[in-house]
């Protein structure tokens, strides 16, 4: 089954036909650079695509993009 996770106007889970999953969870969304240390701190800043770890039931979904 394909996932993706919808952002706004808050945190959803879909499905291949882009209906809300009952009963899944997302656990973590990373984004590439999301932050980066620099001598003056740390920036953030967010490139590229980011993805989700997901739970659906049982089953643990690492990748998932965001839409």
């Amino acid at each position: 089954m394909d996932y993706r996770v919808k952002l706004m106007p808050r945190i959803h889970v879909l499905d291949a036909t882009g209906q809300p999953v009952p009963d899944a969870h997302v656990i973590e969304i990373a984004f590439p650079g999301a932050s980066i240390q620099t001598p003056r701190g740390c920036v953030e800043r967010i490139t590229g695509q980011g993805s989700a770890r997901i739970i659906v039931g049982d089953i643990l979904s690492e990748g998932v993009p965001l839409c």
